[in-house]
Parts: C-alpha cells; structure tokens; sequence
C-alpha cells in the first residue's frame, strides 16, 4: 500500500480576494527567495574567496570520509551572510535550498549542503597560525582587486564596539558603553574596501587624563563666546599640541576641536604626524573627510551583522569577523560593477540584497540544463542583466 502523503498545512488568516478564498501552502517544491544569489556565486569564484581562506586551514579530517570540504562550508557561510542570514541555524533550511545548492555547484535534487553543527566545527577549528595566514590572504585580496598599482591608498583605522552577553574570551568591561563587549579594530580603504579585521578586548583608555588638561581654558572661553553672541548655532575653534599617553613611545602632535552648542561642550581629539597645515585645515580638511569609514563599519555591522562573536572561544569569533568581511567583499564586488553615475553604485548594502538578491525563483532541472524562472515582472531584472555582463571587468 502507498504510503500516504500530507499535505503541509494551511497559512491561516488570509482574507477571500475578489470573493474567492486564498489557499497558501508551503509545498511550492524547488523554489528559492534569493535567485540573485547565483550574481554572488560568480563574484565570488571570481575573487576565489573560499579558497583563498580554505588553504589556510589545515583540516583534521579522513579525506576518505569528508562529504563537505572546507572551502564549500566557508563558500556556504559567507553566502548566507551576504543574502541576510546571518545565523548560523538557518543552514539546516537553507542547505536544502535550490539556488543555494546550484551556488555550491550542485544540482537541485543533489546531496543536502553542510550543517549548522558542521559550521560550528569550522569555526572552533582554525587556531592562531592559521588565522593570521587567514589575515595575510585577506590583505592578498585586497591588493589583488587594483587593475592597477595606485600612487596613493588612503587607510582608514577605526573601531567598533561589540557588545556581548556570556562568558566569551577577551571580552572585557567598556566604562563609556557601560557594558561588556569587544572593541574589534577595522580597516578600509578610502574607497570601501575592507581590508583587516582584528578582535581585541573593549577595554579602551578615553586619553582624557592626557589630553584633558590642554584644552580647559579654551572650552570655557568658547562657551562664554558663544553665550555672549545672540542667535549663534554652534561656535567652533581649534587648537594644537604636543603630548602623549604613558603607553606613547614618544610625544606626537594633537589638534584639539572644540564645539560649543546648546547641548554644552564637545571636544574632539585628533593625533597626526603632519608637520604642516593649521589646526583647523588637518581637522576639517583631512580629519573630516575620512568620516566615510563610519558607514563602512555601519555596512558591515548592520547590515552584513558583524557582532554576531557569540562563540566562547576568541578564536572562533576572529574567524566570525573574517566570514562577515568576506561576505562583504562579495556584496561590494557586486556595487562595484554597477554604473558609476548611477544610483546603485552607492546603495546601502542591505537594499542591494533586497532588490538584485532577493528574488524569488522556480528552479527545474531538466536532463541536460538547470531552468531558473523569475517573475516577469521583476523590477530589477534589468540592473541585475546589466551586473552579470560586467562580471569580466572585476579585478580579483
């Protein structure tokens, strides 16, 4: 006797339209909410991300019993990541996702992909050498992608802080944010592309004991300024000079920017090795223009979820941050090849994945090809025809 098959049970709560009740099941069969991915899937292999990171780990395990190589779980994670799935448990859905398994070069109907427990065990696996030889690939990566040498990169060093909840090594109390957590160091270039990521403890000294002392007398005598003068917004001046923290190996130049406002007083620091240029010019000119790293970390954090060091091991949560950078190496790969005039080229991160990504796709596969069906009335069809054919022109 045939076994009997259940149908999966109804979505409750939809309303009839046009008179007519609205039937919704989950038993579509082969379909995908992320078609977009397979655009990815080519940048990806054109950097060769996954292998890059792969060949710096070694792996423990029979090759005679190994179903999932190390570079097809790395390849897996940051894919996940780059299409919004940020947790590692929606591997054990998605490693049954067609456009997912077609992006690891299987077939639809193919073996399941890798396991949440199976990525767990790669992150806990790579240890200190291997995670370093892991850094200097990525730094490969980023000086593979010029066409051309530049005369100048511009470095932007920043921090971030990552708050955390459990009992995670290197984690440590932060006073300003008043919580525990990381202070992991990140860079970009001036353009965008990350370049290192850095786990390391949030405690970090505010340099107010230093620095404070130096610029007493000029915020008083602006907030008396801007008291005295009627109608004014905000009253800026700048000074500079010379000192240092106890942990300096020598004293370095320091331009002071003081703000004052209804809000009070505001002081800003900034430490330069430039002989030349007033105060106001290396603050405002140079110091200012750098802002843009902020929304490369904001990018990266928000919406690639780079504080997802949940990992009790230090070590796990440093591979964590390189599987989000990779995953944004893929998603600005992909801005990369949009026109330079257009609006595209400067779209967030998470409405890039919203609109060439997230596209809902029937996959067939047929004895001799693989059919993808998207919606005809797809609004971003064209942009995305557009990112395929200028694949060639990625540098990797």
């Amino acid at each position: 006797m045939p076994a009997k098959v259940e149908p999966t049970s109804l979505l409750p709560g939809l309303s009839p339209a046009a008179g007519k009740p609205l039937i919704a099941r989950f038993d579509g069969g082969q379909l995908s909410s992320d078609g977009g991915l397979l655009a990815l899937r080519e940048v990806e292999q054109r950097l060769g991300l996954a292998e890059r990171l792969a060949a710096c780990i070694d792996d423990p395990r029979a090759s005679e019993r190994v179903r999932h190589g190390l570079a097809d779980i790395l390849r897996f994670r940051m894919l996940m990541i780059a299409a919004g799935y940020e947790d590692g448990n929606d591997a054990d859905s998605l490693r049954h996702d067609p456009v997912f398994k077609l992006a690891l070069n299987q077939l639809p109907d193919g073996a399941a992909l890798c396991s949440q427990p199976t990525i767990s065990r790669l992150e806990n696996l790579p240890d200190l050498r291997a995670l370093l030889r892991m850094a200097r690939a990525m730094v490969g990566l980023y000086c593979a992608s010029f066409r051309r040498v530049p005369r100048r990169i511009v470095l932007d060093v920043d921090d971030t802080f990552d708050a955390v909840h459990g009992g995670q090594q290197l984690r440590l109390f932060n006073a300003y944010y008043d919580e525990y957590g990381f202070q992991p160091v990140v860079v970009f270039d001036g353009e965008g592309r990350p370049v290192a990521a850095m786990l390391r403890p949030a405690r970090r000294p505010g340099g107010a004991e230093a620095l404070r002392r130096h610029v007493e007398a000029l915020e008083q005598s602006t907030a008396a300024r801007r008291t005295a003068m009627p109608g004014t917004g905000k009253l800026r001046r700048h000074r500079e000079f010379y000192g240092g923290a106890g942990s300096w190996s020598r004293v370095e130049r320091i331009i002071a920017r003081v703000e004052a406002s209804a809000q009070g007083t505001d002081t800003r620091f900034v430490v330069t090795n430039l002989a030349g240029g007033t105060a106001r010019r290396i603050y405002e000119d140079l110091y200012c223009r750098r802002g843009q790293a902020e929304n490369h970390i904001k990018a990266w954090r928000r919406h690639l979820a780079a504080d997802r060091t949940s990992c009790s091991r230090a070590s796990a949560n440093q591979l964590r941050l390189m599987l989000h950078t990779g995953a944004y190496w893929l998603l600005w790969s992909l801005r990369s090849l949009m026109p330079k005039r257009s609006t595209w080229r400067v779209a967030q991160f998470d409405t890039l994945r919203l609109r060439p990504v997230k596209i809902a796709t029937r996959v067939v596969a047929l004895k001799t090809r693989v059919m993808l069906h998207l919606p005809s009335a797809c609004p971003n069809h064209a942009i995305l025809r557009l990112a395929l054919q200028r694949l060639p022109r990625l540098t990797c």
